[in-house]
Order: C-alpha cells, then structure tokens, then sequence
C-alpha cells in the first residue's frame, strides 16, 4: 500500500456499504454502553435534525485492514458507535408505522446485512462481525426482519439468559428498548421517520484512520485516547485565551494560573470544569462541541471575555470546584459540614451523571457565604434521585436541572431559590414541551418512589446502581454525622437470600421458589459490604454468612449491621427489614 496510514469522511450511508465489513477483534471490550449512552446518541442526532444542523460529526474510527479479505477492516476503536448505529437502524427497520415503509425497511435491512451477489462476486456477509459471545444473537435478532422486536419480548419474558446489568445481552436489550421508546415519543410519524433515515444516512459522518499493520493501529489509538496526548478542549482554550493577552508578563502570569488549575485538580477535572462551565453559561443542552460553542456562543456573544477574563473565570469556578465537591471545606458547625461532604461525595461517586454539577455550582458562585450550600444540596439530591428513579432521558434530565441554572439567575436570595428549586418551571418553548414532575403534587411523587422501592427487581434497576446509592443513603442516616468519616473503598450491594442458592442448602427449605422470584432482589434482602468482604459469603446459610460478614473488625455499614442481630433469615424477617429501609427512604426523599 502507498501510505501506511489513510484517513477519510465518510457518511453512515458509505460506512455500510459492500466497501466496509467490520470484524470486532476479540481483544476489544463487549458491548459496555449502557442507556444514557444510546439515548445520547438518538437525541444528538434528532436534534441537529431539528435545529436546522447541515451535519452531523460523530468523531473518528480506527480500522486494521484484514490480511486477506479486501474491504474487511478489524474495529480497533469505535466499536460502540458503529455497533449501537446497526442496533438503530434494526429497530427502524422494524417500527411498526401506521403506513407502509416496506422500501425503507429492505434498503435499512441491505445496510446491516450483506446479500450474495454473485454476479458482482459480492458474498453474503454480516456488515458488523460483533463478538463472539453476541454472534448467533445478531444473526437472529438484529439481522433478521422484526428481530429487535423478538428479542425484546424474549428477553422481558426471562427467555434470553444473562449474568447481570454488565452483561452485553443486557446492554443490547437496553440499546432496542431505547430506540424503540424514542421512536415512539419522537418519530411515529412516517414522514418524519423518512426524514430522520435520510438524515442518519446522508449527513451523519465519521472520519475513519486506516492502517495496514496492527502496531501502527494502536500507535493511532494511543495517541488518539491515552490522556495527556490528545489534543483536548482545555488545551485549545488554553492556547487561545492565554493567545489572546498582549502584554508578555503578564501573558506569562495567566499561564502560570492555568498551570495551577491543571496541578489542583489535574487535567481530566480541568475538561469537566471546562464542560460545567459550558453548561452554567449556555444553560441548554449542547448542539456543537465544547469547543465550538465556547467560540461561536460564549466568546463572539460576549458572555465571557477572552482572555484574562475567561482565566479569572475559571480559577474562580475551579477552585469552587474543588473546595466545595471534590475535596468540601465548609464554613459550617461540625455535623453539617459532614453531612454536607457526605452527600456531595455519594452524588459524585455513585450516581451514573454529573448534570447535577452546573446549578451546585453556579449557586455556590453567585453566593459566597456557605450557610445556605447544605440546604440546597439536600433539595438539588431531592430532585437528582426522584428524577433519576422518575427513568427521564438524558435529555429530559439535563432540561430539568437545567432550569434550575435559569432559576438561580433570575434570583438574588438564596433562600427564594431553595424554596423554589423543586417547583420552579420556565415556560416551554412553543412545540416542545419539556417533561417535569409537579412536586407539589407529593402523592404522586411518594407513588414514583414507592414503585421503585418496592419493585421486586429492585437490585437491578440503572445497572445497580439507584440500589448502591438509596441503600447508602439510608445507611448514611444512621450515623452521628458530626464523626461519621464517610465510606471508603469499594463498595458493592450483596443479598441475604443468595440470587442461586443450592439444591441442598437451607435456603431452598425456608424460601418457596415463588418466594425466592419474588423477595430475592427486593431493598429488604440487600445489605452493603466492603470489597474485601464480598467474593467469601458466596452462597452461605445465613448463620455463615453472618460470621463472614461480621467477623474481624465491623461492617463500615450500620445498614448491615443491624441484620447481625438476627437470628434467622426468613421471608418474614425480609419484609420487615423491607418496610423499615421503605419507611426511612422515604422520610429522606419525600421531605421538603
């Protein structure tokens, strides 16, 4: 070949074509995008569709050509897009719409899956190879007409085997259920649905990197993702602001301030406060890059000032950053400094987005004292989790916490903002209402909480994680907070009743197998532990379990603990370990 590297834009519509069939190598990670992922995906695009956007970019690909079969390509790097945009064109594929779009959905069926033609010497093929673990369940769901609909119905029917909510046929169930539930909201409309095809097909590109040889394809992928090589937004503003100032020494003073930024919180926090501050300015969801918007919103709008004054800005906010969410130092009495610290640390770590970030933020900024930042985060933590148990998109969610950005910039008391944080609403913008939950109305708020609770799936709802975070939450409750250190460590959510005890163990003699359906991932039947603690319970009897748990030093989690005070473990101890952590849930979340 004439160059060992080739790069190039293509469009969807040529990156599914007979000139691309895409192997993922079997060192790749499997399908890990998880919901916020696919609903981004969709709704970017819908919206660049709606906002008038000429295209759209969806970033750069890494191909390793195949040392045989011409136009075969190995995906080092981008497997997730390219695999979640066949999942979307398979669930288009198959959308039931109210007239009939049988061309649309054989030419979208002839993207994803290669026909022989024999005459052309073209052979039938898999567009995307997928991994191996996922191979029969692309052939049957994903390359066959009205397969996203059968897997979908096997799956919620416990017809499709899985590990848990890491489990890439569990991601793959999440990709479908989104992009139908999209279609629904969004594209029912046969027209419209045309308009979104010819749009993912046509203006939605990639630029994809090329190379003959495997060293020289990872070369590309460590330079385009190790951090510290990439050229990021930060380093682009960097260059541009610092560019900006005339004078050489005091040029060289705003570079050492940004250094400072860079060695206080380190580079990938320096992104995130960068995207924060995007967000605090903008106040709506972002249609262009980070970068972009800071040049042609920001910047040319004269909402920040270039240069010196865009740097003052942001070691202001970056230290707010710092001394308020990642490491908090709070003028207040002992217990709610703590609580405070506490409740900001569980959001940061355990909680999947960080959307709630800007409106802490941008309240701290405009408020300097500290009295009012506990009652505020407690409010903000009230909508977050409601929200997020409410299942809005991600969309909807960054729509919501956004308004409260609007709100806090309308008011100069910090008590009016509190008092109003989970009742203020903007007006919509005409033709696109914007999802809310009236929290006035609190029976239906305790009936969303409720259903989540009391779902008897409860372990898995988000992945786990709603679980980890609601059982820390109450844990958190039962400390004097004014000592309480917090939780180091890994942490992991484990059950009492075991998800598959053994034949002969006495769980099977205590629980029924309607019972064990009904009661094992329920809030009742899960206790917190310490990683260290984790793999040696296992499946044990609960009298074992129990010396496992509690043996050597104690549980860092009075939510586990009090389960040592059992004697036994029975379905109707669970239930009321159940109503217990219900009634305290809802006293945490339901109290405003």
């Amino acid at each position: 070949m004439a160059a060992d590297i080739e790069a190039k834009e293509v469009k969807v519509k040529e990156l599914f074509s007979p000139s691309f069939i895409f192997e993922i190598p079997i060192y790749q990670r499997p399908l890990s995008w998880e919901k916020d992922n696919f609903e981004i995906l969709f709704e970017d695009i819908f919206d660049a569709i709606n906002s008038g956007e000429s295209q759209y970019f969806l970033g750069s690909i890494i191909l390793h050509e195949h040392e045989k079969e011409e136009n075969k390509y190995y995906l080092v790097d981008g497997q997730q897009r390219i695999t979640a945009l066949a999942i979307l064109m398979a669930v288009i594929r198959d959308f039931n719409v109210t007239i009939n779009l049988n061309k649309l959905k054989e030419k979208l069926n002839s993207y994803l899956y290669q026909e022989e033609d024999k005459y052309a010497e073209i052979p039938e093929e898999m567009r995307i190879i997928p991994w191996e673990d996922l191979k029969d369940i692309f052939l049957k769901y994903i390359y066959k007409h009205n397969g996203t609909e059968l897997f979908k119905s096997e799956f919620e029917n416990n017809l499709i085997e899985y590990n848990d909510a890491q489990d890439p046929k569990y991601h793959l169930y999440e990709a479908i259920n989104v992009f139908i539930d999209k279609l629904n909201d969004k594209l029912i409309n046969p027209n419209e649905l045309e308009k979104f095809v010819k749009y993912l097909l046509n203006q939605v590109s990639l630029v994809y990197i090329k190379t003959a040889t495997l060293k020289s394809a990872f070369r590309l992928f460590n330079v385009l993702n190790t951090r510290g090589l990439r050229l990021n937004t930060s380093d682009l503003l960097k260059s541009e602001n610092i560019g900006m100032i005339p004078d050489q020494v005091m040029r060289h003073q705003y570079a050492k301030i940004w250094r400072d930024i860079e060695n206080n919180i380190g580079r990938e926090e320096l992104e995130n406060i960068i995207a924060f501050i995007r967000t605090v300015q903008i106040k709506e969801k972002a249609k262009l890059s980070i970068y972009e918007e800071y040049r042609r919103i920001i910047f040319e709008n004269g909402i920040l000032q270039r240069g010196k004054g865009f740097i003052d800005y942001l070691k202001e906010l970056s230290d707010i950053y710092f001394s308020k969410i990642l490491e908090p130092k709070l003028r207040l009495d002992a217990r709610k400094e703590n609580e405070y610290k506490n409740v900001a640390n569980l959001l940061i770590r355990f909680v999947p987005f960080s959307d709630w970030i800007p409106p802490l933020l941008s309240f701290s900024y405009k408020f300097k004292q500290d009295e009012h930042l506990l009652e505020f985060i407690l409010k903000l933590e009230k909508k977050v989790i409601i929200e997020w148990a409410a299942g809005f998109s991600y969309t909807e969610r960054i729509t919501s916490l956004n308004r409260i950005l609007k709100l806090i910039e309308s008011k100069d008391n910090a008590k009016n903002i509190i008092d109003q944080l989970l009742f203020y609403k903007e007006e919509d913008l005409p033709g696109r209402p914007a999802k809310t939950l009236d929290f006035s109305d609190k029976e239906n708020i305790q009936s969303i909480i409720l259903t989540k609770l009391n779902d008897k799936q409860f372990y898995s709802i988000h992945g786990g994680r709603l679980a980890k975070y609601i059982l820390l939450r109450i844990d958190m409750q039962y400390w004097e907070l004014e000592n309480f250190t917090g939780y180091p460590g890994t942490i992991t959510v484990e059950h009492i009743l075991p998800q598959t005890p053994a034949s002969d163990s006495d769980w099977v003699k205590i629980f029924t197998e309607d019972e064990r359906a009904n009661l094992t991932n329920t809030m009742g039947n899960l206790v917190l532990l310490s990683g260290r603690k984790n793999s040696q319970a296992q499946n044990y009897n609960f009298n074992e379990k129990k010396v496992v748990y509690f043996k050597g030093e104690s549980t860092p989690f009075r939510i586990t603990k009090a389960v040592e005070e059992k004697d036994k473990w029975t379905g109707s101890e669970l239930k009321e370990r159940h109503q217990v952590l219900l009634h305290d849930a809802m006293k945490i979340f339901l109290t405003y």
